[in-house]
């Protein structure tokens, strides 16, 4: 993988929303002229078991297909932390949920706690937005894309119903995820 491609790991378990995002995020990046790559992988359970959407963005063409080593992780469970968390990319950044992740017991590694279902739920009323949060809060720290390039992309894969809740989780997260690097722990993207 060349320095012009980043991968990205989002994990949590079944029901989280995961798929989404990593088809909102691949989407995303092909309308803003980037090189795509994605692929889920889920647990046995419909609900409940880890879950995976890995997404690969670049300015170059993408010779191998997976994630392995993500270089920004956004997990969303602690069973997703306890899991991912080792294979986070030298420099890499994990972002965890702070109300599902409690114990963060890799040290060593840039990672910070985003408050994305408190946040869900004090400014939406909806804990289930916490994933468009998730994502506002990654591409806010890292602007890896083009926000408008993100919301198109959500008019295409989000259920109508829910595609006005979710933006506004997206642009939520947007902002706490601007301040993510003056973190000390976590500091500024590359």
């Amino acid at each position: 993988m060349s320095d012009a491609a980043t991968q990205i790991r989002f994990g949590g378990l079944g029901g989280q929303g995961l798929v989404t995002l990593g088809a909102v995020l691949a989407e995303a990046g092909a309308i803003a002229g980037r090189r795509v790559a994605a692929s889920q992988a889920y647990g046995s359970r419909a609900r409940g078991g880890a879950t995976r959407a890995d997404v690969i963005l670049s300015e170059e063409e993408i010779d191998f297909p997976h994630v392995h080593h993500p270089d920004l992780l956004l997990v969303l469970a602690q069973e997703a932390y306890d899991l991912y968390a080792k294979d986070l990319a030298p420099r890499g950044v994990l972002l965890a949920d702070g109300f599902f992740v409690k114990n963060f017991s890799r040290s060593g590694i840039r990672q910070a706690r985003v408050s994305a279902t408190e946040t869900a739920l004090e400014k939406i009323g909806n804990a289930v937005a916490a994933n468009f949060v998730m994502l506002g809060a990654g591409l806010g720290y890292t602007r890896l894309l083009d926000p408008e390039s993100v919301r198109q992309a959500m008019r295409h894969q989000v259920n109508p119903r829910f595609l006005d809740v979710n933006l506004k989780a997206f642009d939520i997260g947007l902002e706490i995820g601007s301040g993510i690097g003056n973190q000390p722990e976590v500091g500024p993207w590359r």
